[in-house]
């Protein structure tokens, strides 16, 4: 019986089989590159709505619990506020944003953050390093009887950093207000 010799790949076929690998794979890497940048953006925007909602979430906290709206000694209205206010304990809580430098691989950058001073105890900050608030304004709400029945908080946090990746170019806006409790007075 004749044993059939292999058949090796011939010279048109290799060509044919290095052209179409030509085409596919540069489609193939910028398709997965397109989908790697759209799930970076997506994280950094969910970043950022997570760092909303837990601020919003401890703002809440400290308002429904206040005794009074210090508005004569806050800056509202304004960008960036000051708010001041009684806490149920009877100590005075401020909450601003201060411009702090923060150290970056590529060198320091100026970052506007949220910071909550609660009596004499050290100062915590409610957006991480590399948040910026640009926009932190208070605004009051009042029924038509004139009394404060909330405050409406009008924000934009955006990250930073030392590249201009689409990670970092990502913001969030917000407009939310918070009810005040009825037992909570304005001065």
């Amino acid at each position: 019986m004749l044993a059939k010799s292999p058949r090796g790949v011939s010279l048109l076929e290799t060509v044919l089989y290095i052209g179409l690998l030509a085409i596919i794979l540069p489609a193939m890497a910028v398709f997965f590159l397109q989908v790697q940048l759209q799930h970076v953006a997506f994280d950094a925007r969910t970043r950022l709505e997570q760092t909303a909602a837990l601020t919003f979430s401890e703002l809440q906290n400290n308002l429904t619990s206040a005794q009074t709206i210090t508005t004569s000694t806050s800056t509202l209205g304004v960008n960036p506020s000051i708010l001041r206010f009684t806490n149920s304990a009877g100590a005075t809580v401020v909450i601003d944003r201060p411009t702090v430098s923060t150290s970056f691989p590529s060198g320091s950058q100026n970052v506007r953050r949220l910071r909550l001073q609660t009596g004499t105890a050290p100062a915590v900050y409610l957006t991480d390093s590399d948040v910026d608030v640009a926009t932190w304004q208070v605004s009051t709400i009042k029924n038509s009887a004139n009394i404060l029945t909330g405050l409406r908080f009008s924000v934009n946090f955006a990250l930073l950093g030392a590249t201009q990746s689409v990670y970092r170019k990502a913001t969030f806006t917000s407009d939310t207000t918070i009810s005040l409790a009825p037992q909570t007075i304005a001065n």
